[in-house]
Parts: structure tokens; sequence; C-alpha cells
């Protein structure tokens, strides 16, 4: 008993000293050699003293290690750029905003759905579909509204597409009246075939007068600004570039529904200097522009009614109403019955005379006047304030004849009488 005690005595001084854990590490006789190797492989130097490397519950395998150590990390869905490292413990999540799956990216390769005209991922058809109205405009947009950038660029650096441009530019202005120069190209690798190559790959560049503008093609936004820039620019100087660049997309049917094709135009303007050279060479050949040859048809006079009034979002319930009143009065004069050939601007201009909106962007008709036969060009055109009214090329526009009216005056149907009254002595005389 005496031996055993002493024993225990120095067993119990060596585990005060420190020697306890090394005395832990090494193998127990019996015990196979690979567990205490693991063991070894599987800890940091340095913290054996504090921890139980006897319980199995805590052993960990060589293959598991990353793993354990690295936080996983949450992606939210989007390309997966080559093959991710195993065991990092990444996580791709669906791209729909209101969605919280998620799943390790092998799984969503194999899984997740993604967007036919990009890289984000879906965990289902459902949520692609559901995403799809706020990431269309982002998807479809965002390439090819850079294209229209570098497509202006290109234009202005490159001389023959610049010569080619303002060409076109000038000789319209002096045979139709102020007006944009449209390029269009029908795909973006159109596009960026002219901006590789320059005039040989151009899209299809025409003149456009500001009258047949339409909002619908460019948008509304877009459009009033090309409305405003057309109307103030030098043509002698000057040349407006309108680029649209066809986008076509697949969009997600509903439900079963097969995918479905659709077609849209991004466009952006610029105001760019006439080539310098051309300027010159229509100088020395002012005469032959002048008096066109026989064979080139001259556009007929085209009569454009522009019904303009001041847009202000405190304006009162009265105001508005006579704004309404006005321009039915002012068309049905002409035979044109606003709320049945044209409902839907006849709607959203009842919607702001009635309050229920306080914006109303412009919009261009194109009816035909019953009295003459004869078609005409009808702009109704808000202003933010009476320093924003748009000064009309109705001096410089000899082809066509400018009628502009503020109808939200109460004399404007009485500017119209008179109006129509100097037209009959024009005509009598």
């Amino acid at each position: 008993m005496e031996v055993l005690s002493a024993v225990e005595q120095l067993r119990l001084r060596r585990h005060s000293e420190g020697d306890a854990p090394k005395q832990k590490n090494q193998p127990r006789k019996g015990q196979p050699e690979s567990h205490s190797q693991s063991d070894s492989k599987s800890f940091v130097a340095g913290i054996s003293g504090q921890q139980n490397i006897c319980r199995e519950s805590r052993w960990i395998s060589l293959h598991d290690t990353a793993s354990t150590n690295t936080n996983p990390v949450l992606l939210r869905g989007g390309q997966l750029n080559g093959e991710p490292k195993a065991g990092l413990g990444q996580q791709i999540r669906c791209r729909n905003t209101k969605c919280e799956h998620s799943s390790s990216p092998n799984d969503a390769k194999k899984l997740f759905k993604s967007c036919h005209n990009c890289s984000h991922l879906y965990c289902s058809r459902e949520c692609r579909r559901a995403h799809w109205e706020k990431h269309r405009k982002a998807c479809l947009h965002s390439r090819a509204s850079n294209l229209c950038r570098q497509v202006l660029a290109t234009c202005k650096d490159d001389l023959d597409s610049q010569r080619h441009l303002s060409m076109l530019a000038r000789k319209g202005s002096l045979s139709q009246g102020r007006g944009v120069v449209r390029v269009l190209f029908r795909s973006a690798e159109a596009a960026e075939g002219f901006i590789k190559k320059g005039f040989q790959c151009m899209g299809e560049a025409n003149y456009v007068r500001w009258p047949d503008l339409m909002p619908a093609e460019m948008g509304l936004e877009l459009y009033s600004e090309l409305l405003k820039l057309s109307t103030e620019y030098k043509p002698e100087t000057k040349m407006l570039i309108y680029v649209a660049i066809c986008v076509v997309s697949e969009a997600p049917g509903m439900g079963q529904a097969p995918v479905r094709w659709e077609r849209q135009l991004v466009s952006r303007c610029a105001k760019l200097k006439l080539c310098k050279t051309m300027l010159v060479e229509l100088e020395e050949k002012q005469t032959e522009l002048q008096h066109p040859p026989s064979g080139v048809d001259v556009p007929e006079r085209t009569e454009i009614l522009i019904l303009t009034f001041n847009f202000d979002q405190r304006s009162l319930h009265y105001n508005r109403e006579l704004i309404l009143s006005n321009i039915l009065d002012i068309l049905s004069r002409r035979g044109v019955a606003l709320r049945k050939h044209y409902p839907e601007i006849f709607q959203r201009l009842q919607a702001y005379s009635e309050g229920q909106s306080d914006k109303f962007n412009p919009v261009t008709l194109h009816p035909r006047d019953t009295q003459t036969g004869q078609g005409f060009v009808c702009i109704i055109m808000p202003v933010h304030s009476e320093g924003d009214f748009i000064k009309l090329p109705s001096a410089a526009d000899g082809v066509n004849r400018v009628t502009a009216i503020d109808v939200g005056s109460p004399v404007a149907l009485a500017h119209l009488d008179e109006d129509e009254l100097l037209q009959c002595t024009s005509k009598e005389s």
C-alpha cells in the first residue's frame, strides 16, 4: 500500500507540473496507432491541454477539416464562374428577392433554373417567372444601353460614318424640315459589328421628321427629350442622332406554356456636330440642293397641331376639366372623336382631369381631317412652367404648317377661331 501511495503521489506531482498532457498524448497500450495519428493531425499544436481528445464525438477526419474551420458563405444566385472548391461551404440563393431558398453550388447546377437570357439562377420556374418583370429591365437593357453609347461614340469618331450621317441630316432638314437621323440595328451583334468595323457595318439610317417621332417606340422620357432637342438645335451646324437596337429575348411562359419571344427597342439620342468637309461640299453645291432634280419627290406640306398646357400638380380641378374640354372641342371640329378613335389617350386625359393622376406624358396622334380628307399631326404636350414652353420651329420649318394652342387658356377656342378665319381669308384671296 505504501508503494502504491508513492506512485500515486508521483503521478499527482507530475500532473501538477504539466506532464499529464504529454502522457495522454502518448498512445495507450493496445490502442491502434491510427487513432493517435488522426488525432494529432486533426488538431493544431498547442491546444491539446484544454480539450479532451479521448471523446470520439470530437474526432475530426482529414476530409472535413476545411468545412468545419470555414464559415459558410451565402451567395445570391448568380453565375457560377468555374467549379467551386470542395468544402468551401458556399450556398447559392435564389435570385428572387422574395424567396429565401438556397442550395450548394453543385446542387444549384443540377436543380436551379437559369434565366433564358443571362446566368441568373432561380430555385424553380415559378420564382423565375415571378421575378421576370423586375429582372427584365436590367437583363435586356443593360447590354443594349451600353452598346447605344458606344454606337453614338463611333458615329462621332468614325469619319466615314460622321460624313454619311451629316449628309442625311443636312439634306433632310433642307427638304423636310427639322428632324433626327434614326439608326436602327436589328440585333446587338449588328451594333457590335459597327463598333468594331465602322461605316461598313452601319445599321439602317434614315431621316425622320420631328412630328413623326413615336413615343411608343422610344419611350416617353426619350420622346420628350428628342422633341425638345429637335425644336432647339441648329440644323446648319448640328444633327440629332437617334440610335435604336432591337433586343430579342426569351420570356418565361405562364404555367406550362412554352417560352415566348419578346422584341424590344433600346434607344438613346445625342446631338453631334455636322462633318466640316461635308459642309464645305454642300456650300459649293448649294444651287443644286436648292433646286432638286425633277425625279425627286418633294414631300407634301404637313399640318402640325400642337395642344399644350401648363403642367402643374397643384392646378385646380376646374383648370384640368378645361384642358380636357378644349382638347375634345378642337379635335371634334376636325371630325376626330378622341373617346372613339383614341380611347387609351382619352382615358389618360380623363384620369388627369379628374385628379386621379398628376402625370401626363406627351403623345403624338396621326388622325385625318374629315372635312378636307387630309391627315395631320396632333401633339398633346404638357409643360412644367411658363419658361419651359418649347420654341416651335414654325418660322424655320417652311415645309410644314405648325399651329400651337394653349388648351389650358379659357380663350383657346377664340384663338382657334381667329386662326381658321385667317385661313379662309388667305384661301379666298
